[in-house]
């Protein structure tokens, strides 16, 4: 904190009275960094290249520092009030490409009893879980084999 706040020309008092603790500091740091860094999703004609575009961006985000900082930090528990709103950035987050496939379902490239979250989960959970489990993020290849894969289940 004190280097950070040495950086920023304030007091380290002052980030602690903004922020509370370190790991609420890099969390801040990095959600703003991913409202900026993610672009918005796609909506276009075809639902497979959407969601191929939204893992992508997903997997190119996750590629740096701060994309990995942010997932691991996700899985802390620091206090009650971080992990209110850790919960409830990642429900916005999910929420928002949740929208490409209500957009598929909307032009009838999905069928109509698709649930977009299950599907959101199914093509992030693997993603979000190889990096906080093993460190690694998942290879472009396999994610899109995991896109194609998801796709044959929600279009039979």
């Amino acid at each position: 904190m004190a280097g950070v706040a040495a950086a920023a020309g304030v007091h380290e008092s002052s980030l602690y009275r903004q922020f509370g603790t370190r790991e609420k500091l890099i969390y801040e740091a990095a959600t703003r960094y991913s409202d900026e860094a993610l672009p918005p999703l796609p909506a276009g004609e075809d639902i497979s290249e959407d969601l191929r575009a939204t893992v992508r961006a997903l997997i190119d985000y996750l590629n740096t520092p701060q994309g990995s900082a942010l997932v691991r930090l996700s899985t802390l528990t620091v206090s009650p009030e971080f992990d209110r709103e850790r919960t409830a950035y990642w429900h916005q987050r999910l929420d928002r490409a949740a929208d490409v496939v209500r957009h598929g379902i909307a032009t009838g490239q999905l069928r109509a009893d698709t649930d977009p979250t299950l599907v959101v989960d199914a093509l992030s959970g693997p993603v979000l879980a190889r990096l906080a489990l093993f460190h690694e993020v998942m290879a472009i290849e396999d994610a899109m084999r995991l896109v194609d894969q998801v796709l044959r289940g929600v279009t039979a």
